[in-house]
């Protein structure tokens, strides 16, 4: 019988230093490989291609069951499902069973390590955008709870690991909106008490920071830092500056496109408005993915309409004006929308130019009837009194 002989140490030594790069070469390209799919995946979310954004986070699933980032993604397809058509809740039960998935899976990682960043990561955003169609369903206090949660493990992560820009935005959000909707929002106030404080320019430079460092938040800083400015900034210069690189990058998201078309109607560029939202009108009319809901028809017609009026092609206008109204007389029947005293305004005003004055009135009427939004009462109580002139 043949006896092998042991292998000296330095062969010993190189087989396990062998062992060792290329156990480690693997998990680098599992994890690089994990990466650029994540990437590729929230990628194809932002171009509304989500079947094959599913499928790259299928791969991530797939190769490691213990990796929260694959669920979250998935459950960010819905929720972008979701922000594409605010007024269907058919999604809601799906996206949170997703979000339940993400805890789990966050909570098995927590267990083994409680002070595990990544997971606090992928917890703490699951329950904040949880939180946030919670907050769109007006569940306040559920919203509330999963907002709490939510900006403690963003907080920790935070703490942990100061390097982590993806952290920084939620955090940024939560600086931002912390201080915002308690004075917008008085029936959330007592609530917001147990948060920690708001600071809303510190959240602003937070989300802005993200920009630059974060890995896989940059596209979602940018179109954050697009609605904030058109909503409730009113900084439309900047918000043109980040809504127009992202419709450039993703031509085909509506939400990206809107912001678009907004930050030129608040800045008064009424040709370049106009073009944005024709541009949507047609995709609604064609039903291109993502174009299909009735409320978007109905505010680019709007916006249309009111580009026209304020570019002097009056006539132009009226077919805009008439479908704006037809569709908000559907879905509004309770009446109490603002974008119907909007349109009965728009409305007014072509009358108005019309000569058919006693049409017009009627409107301003509708509008003088119904709750008074941002300064809706004052442009058709002038309007009333003096009439709508073109410069």
């Amino acid at each position: 019988m043949r006896i092998q002989k042991p292998l000296n140490i330095k062969k010993q030594k190189l087989i396990l230093l062998l062992i060792v790069f290329f156990n480690f070469f693997n998990i680098s390209i599992k994890s690089q490989t994990a990466e650029e799919n994540t990437l590729a995946g929230i990628d194809l979310i932002y171009h509304l291609k989500f079947d094959s954004a599913e499928s790259k986070f299928r791969e991530i699933i797939n190769s490691d069951r213990r990796n929260p980032a694959g669920y979250f993604f998935l459950a960010m397809i819905d929720w972008w499902k979701i922000n594409l058509n605010k007024e269907n809740e058919s999604l809601d039960e799906i996206f949170f069973g997703k979000v339940d998935k993400v805890i789990e899976v966050a909570d098995e990682m927590l267990d083994k390590n409680e002070n595990d960043d990544n997971a606090m990561f992928y917890k703490g955003g699951a329950l904040g955008y949880r939180g946030l169609v919670k907050g769109l369903r007006e569940s306040w206090l559920k919203a509330a709870e999963d907002g709490r949660e939510a900006i403690n493990l963003l907080q920790r992560a935070n703490e942990i690991n100061m390097n982590n820009k993806d952290v920084l935005f939620g955090v940024g959000l939560y600086n931002y909106f912390a201080e915002y909707i308690p004075e917008t929002y008085p029936v959330v106030k007592p609530l917001m008490l147990i948060f920690p404080k708001g600071d809303k320019v510190k959240g602003l430079s937070q989300i802005k920071e993200t920009l630059n460092g974060s890995k896989y938040a940059k596209t979602e800083a940018k179109y954050v830092l697009a609605y904030l400015n058109v909503i409730y900034e009113k900084n439309y210069i900047e918000a043109e500056t980040y809504s127009k690189s992202l419709t450039e990058e993703f031509p085909e998201n509506p939400v990206f496109q809107k912001y678009l078309g907004n930050s030129y109607v608040g800045q008064g560029k009424w040709t370049e408005a106009l073009s944005v939202w024709k541009s949507i009108i047609e995709k609604t009319d064609s039903s291109k993915p993502g174009y299909s809901s009735v409320f978007l028809k109905r505010e680019s017609n709007y916006y249309t309409a009111l580009c026209f009026l304020k570019l002097n092609r009056i006539i132009e206008a009226e077919p805009n004006v008439e479908k704006a109204l037809e569709i908000t007389q559907k879905i509004d029947t309770e009446n109490d929308d603002a974008y119907t005293s909007y349109i009965y305004l728009i409305s007014g005003m072509l009358n108005d130019v019309k000569g058919n004055k006693s049409t017009a009135v009627n409107f301003y009427d509708k509008v003088l009837s119904m709750k008074n939004y941002q300064n809706s009462h004052q442009e058709a109580e002038r309007f009333k009194k003096d009439g709508y002139k073109q410069f």
